[in-house]
């Protein structure tokens, strides 16, 4: 996938930021997506100081039971499933006005087998792609925590070849634009998982929503 740099000013405000949210028919802003898949102590601080606030649902993803699922002989089916009882928590919470937090369980699962580690994980990835394909025109924008996750998602969730990078809208924190089928751009933040303070990821949602 190609960025295409759209950093025509290295100083843009919050509210730049905040205006490239997706909009709806009446052209309210739609709401946001979180999501967490870095194991980092960091990731762990920074959603643990997240959720003390009433405005986020945490949604979690049990990163043992996944595995059961990924190697029982029915797993996709197994899959659609958890898919469609988590999308159902989504709208809820959309429902509720509140910002879903998608997260996996923060205990790792550590396999012996290098490439059966890999495979796990990057099922595990694809499923999350699968989530945000689902809902993509129903958000306004996405907070990706974590390098593999935001790749998978990027590549995955979207049927584009390239996207456009309008700049950093925190230290080390990019935020790119993918144009929807709809011809709707969707802002998708890419959040390293080893990055920030305790503080840094509400920071990040607090410049995309303008608060």
């Amino acid at each position: 996938m190609k960025a295409i740099s759209n950093t025509k000013s290295s100083t843009k405000s919050n509210f730049y930021y905040s205006q490239l949210r997706a909009r709806n028919k009446l052209n309210q802003f739609l709401p946001g997506l979180i999501i967490i898949g870095s194991y980092t102590d960091t990731s762990t601080k920074q959603l643990k100081k997240l959720l003390k606030c009433d405005c986020f649902q945490a949604i979690e993803i049990d990163v043992e039971k996944f595995y059961k699922m990924h190697v029982s002989k029915d797993k996709r089916t197994q899959f659609l499933k958890l898919k469609g009882l988590i999308l159902e928590k989504i709208e809820i919470t959309f429902e509720n006005s509140c910002i879903p937090v998608i997260y996996t369980s923060r205990k790792e699962k550590i396999l012996e087998n290098n490439l059966d580690q890999i495979d796990f994980y990057n099922s595990l990835s694809f499923f999350v792609a699968e989530l945000v394909a689902d809902i993509k025109y129903k958000i306004g924008y996405i907070i990706s925590k974590g390098g593999i996750t935001s790749n998978t998602i990027l590549n995955s969730s979207f049927n584009v070849d390239y996207v456009y990078l309008e700049g950093q809208i925190c230290s080390g924190i990019s935020l790119v634009k993918v144009k929807l089928i709809n011809n709707n751009y969707l802002p998708v933040i890419t959040f390293p998982g080893n990055l920030g303070n305790d503080d840094s990821l509400k920071d990040v949602w607090q410049v995309i929503e303008n608060k």
